[in-house]
C-alpha cells in the first residue's frame, strides 16, 4: 500500500478548503445580532433570513411573534420544519383561522408542516420566536380567514 507524503497531503487539503466558497464557511449568529424585519401584511411579526436563500436552496428563517398576534390561515409550496424556540406558540392545522382549535407549543416543540398543508398560528400574552427550515423557493399562499 502506498502512502502520500505528509507535505502532499497537506498541499491537498489546502487546495481543498481554498476552493470553498465563502458562504460555506463557519458563521455564529447571536441572537441580539440577527437583523429582523416587518412586513405591513403580517403585523406583529418580523423575519430573518439566517442562512440559506428563500428563494431557492435550502434555507432557515426566525420569526418573532408579538404577544397578541394572529397569523391567518396559510400554505406553503415546500415542507417546513418549525422549532420553537422561545415563548408559547399557539398552531393547527386547517383552511380557516380557528381561535378554539388553537393548542400551545413550548420551546423544543418541532412542528413539520408538509407542502400546502394549511395551518395558522397566534401568541396570546407573551412573544414567540419561532425558526424555520424548508427548502425554496418558498411563497406564503393565504388560506380562508
Amino acid at each position: 500500500m502506498h502512502r502520500l507524503p505528509a507535505a502532499l497531503c497537506a498541499l491537498l487539503m489546502a487546495c481543498q478548503f481554498d476552493a470553498v466558497a465563502a458562504d460555506d464557511a463557519i458563521r455564529i449568529l447571536r441572537p441580539e445580532a440577527i437583523a429582523y424585519q416587518t412586513d405591513p401584511a403580517l403585523p406583529g411579526v418580523s423575519f430573518a433570513v439566517v442562512s440559506g436563500n428563500p428563494a431557492g436552496g435550502a434555507y432557515t428563517l426566525r420569526a418573532r411573534f408579538a404577544p397578541g398576534t394572529r397569523l391567518p390561515a396559510h400554505t406553503h409550496p415546500d415542507t417546513r420544519t418549525t422549532t420553537v424556540l422561545a415563548g408559547k406558540y399557539f398552531f393547527a392545522a386547517g383552511e380557516r383561522y380557528d381561535e378554539a382549535a388553537l393548542l400551545p407549543y413550548g420551546p423544543g416543540t418541532v412542528i413539520v408542516i408538509p407542502a400546502g398543508a394549511a395551518h395558522f398560528a397566534a401568541t396570546r400574552d407573551e412573544e414567540a420566536v419561532v425558526q424555520e427550515s424548508g427548502s425554496g423557493p418558498t411563497a406564503t399562499t393565504p388560506g380562508r380567514h
